[in-house]
């Protein structure tokens, strides 16, 4: 029997990232099946279950592969001058991603929101890429002494991504009045960083 090259291998494996993350888009996870990834990407059942063990593996590469892109915008520009800057070039990217494919965010953001236990689990392991790159961020901001000490940079990525995940919610909710997808990226880093108090000059007491 001839051996697949690793070419052929990632292609199958990008096209049935793709067919699945359309499916999960116009249906959600529950009704979508592997039958239907397979059939969308033009194989057999069982070439699905050569690359993805369950329904959820897929589900959770189809949000690894979304994060993986969204670090790689925010590699391709120069690092910033501040923690500031660079949160918002990660936000942006995100939502750069996001728009690429909006179906997949929202059952993404549905699957996250609901905390379902076989799901849950899975959706926060997968955005690792994503909030590597946040802690990473911190982690510099830390060391320039623009971000609190007090709490693990690990805590603080999973509060900026949940930042970022309501203000999505927002947006959808309000039809895209507010906030919009170009104000975003500047007013999660602005919550997140100064929250609803804002800067305050030393010794002065509301």
């Amino acid at each position: 029997m001839a051996r697949i090259s690793e070419t052929t291998k990632v292609e199958v494996r990008a096209r049935l990232l793709a067919s699945a993350a359309r499916l999960f888009a116009d249906r959600g996870l529950a009704a979508t099946n592997i039958d239907d990834v397979a059939l969308r990407a033009g194989f057999g059942k069982g070439t699905v279950y050569n690359y993805f063990p369950s329904k959820e593996a897929l589900f959770a590469a189809v949000i690894e592969e979304g994060c993986r892109r969204a670090v790689e915008r925010w590699e391709s520009v120069p690092r910033g001058a501040s923690v500031r800057a660079d949160l918002r070039a990660l936000a942006a990217a995100d939502v750069a991603v996001l728009l690429e494919d909006e179906g997949f965010t929202r059952v993404l953001v549905r699957e996250a929101l609901a905390f379902r236990p076989e799901t849950y689990p899975l959706v926060v392991e997968h955005l690792g890429p994503y909030l590597a790159a946040v802690e990473d961020v911190l982690t510099d901001g830390r060391r320039r002494s623009e971000v609190r000490g007090d709490v693990p940079v690990s805590e603080l990525a999973l509060a900026f991504v949940g930042f970022l995940t309501l203000l999505y919610v927002q947006h959808w909710g309000s039809g895209g009045a507010w906030p919009t997808f170009d104000e975003l990226p500047d007013l999660v880093v602005t919550l997140f960083l100064d929250g609803a108090g804002g800067s305050r000059t030393p010794g002065v007491s509301a």
